[in-house]
């Protein structure tokens, strides 16, 4: 008889999470994590990802299937991007410049105009240094692209291909001039001083990237415990609604324990009163 191999373990289900958890909290592509998953466990790249998907839909509509397999829903929830206007881009923008002048700092500028939602103040601080960096990147290419031309311009006699190979014009006489020599030699100190730009060029610009991207990472870490410390907050609030029942239930307990102690001590006092009586009067208990 053959063997079903679509049947998914609960434990393979738990890992499938576990990986896609570690790649989004990493930015990482999740088809690289599906691609490792179902190398590991000899399944097909998209029936991974097709049951992934799949199996989340049925989580989100029972969550009590999840919390039986320790899955976090929390690191696999799609947050949907809102995208600025044109006009709420400058009003916001407009807002943090005004505030930065009278000595806010970014971070308490972005919470002002977000009116203390962080995380609105975390997508407006994310928005403001992104048109910051933007800014910066083109200024930096537009006072390169003016350092090029003032290079080039003073090199007129020569005339530069694509290959970067200088040609000189024709003429009868082979010999060079020291004219001559003299603007062949600053046209070859030009080509070296571009090759150094360019190859600047290309470092500062990684460089912006990597710090964009580890902004958006620790920008994203931030939203993730936003919303752990919100879940927790719902927890402890329902929790402290039970401690104040349980004090209500105590408290009638309490009551009525005291009512039956108060009770009890008098028939107590009644029974010792009927003692007493009785032992008044041992003639007449004889007789009787």
């Amino acid at each position: 008889m053959k063997k079903n191999t679509n049947i998914w373990k609960d434990e393979e289900v738990y890992t499938l999470f576990k990986f896609v958890e570690k790649f989004k909290t990493n930015n990482q592509p999740l088809l690289k994590a599906f691609e490792l998953f179902a190398n590991e466990y000899k399944r097909k790249k998209n029936s991974v990802r097709n049951f992934y998907y799949l199996k989340l839909k049925e989580f989100e509509k029972n969550p009590i299937l999840a919390q039986k397999l320790n899955i976090n829903l929390i690191a696999h929830t799609k947050t949907e991007q809102k995208f600025f206007t044109i006009e709420e881009t400058e009003l916001s923008m407009n807002k943090i410049n005004s505030l930065l002048k009278k000595g806010y700092s970014v971070r308490r500028a972005c919470l002002e105009v977000a009116q203390g939602n962080i995380k609105e103040m975390l997508r407006l601080q994310n928005k403001y240094r992104s048109l910051k960096l933007k800014n910066k990147i083109h200024d930096c290419f537009i006072t390169i692209k003016n350092s090029r031309k003032q290079l080039f311009d003073n090199n007129s006699k020569f005339q530069q291909k694509t290959s970067n190979i200088l040609q000189m014009p024709n003429r009868n006489n082979p010999v060079l001039t020291d004219e001559e020599i003299k603007s062949l030699f600053m046209g070859l100190v030009n080509l070296v001083k571009k090759s150094a730009i360019e190859q600047f060029d290309k470092k500062i610009y990684k460089q912006l990237q990597d710090a964009n991207f580890e902004l958006r990472k620790s920008i994203k870490n931030l939203v993730t415990k936003e919303q752990e410390y919100l879940n927790l907050r719902k927890k402890f609030d329902l929790l402290s609604n039970e401690q104040n029942k349980l004090k209500e239930e105590i408290t009638i307990l309490r009551t009525q324990n005291a009512t039956l102690l108060s009770n009890n001590f008098e028939k107590i006092n009644s029974l010792k009163k009927y003692l007493k009586l009785a032992n008044s009067n041992p003639k007449q208990n004889s007789q009787n």
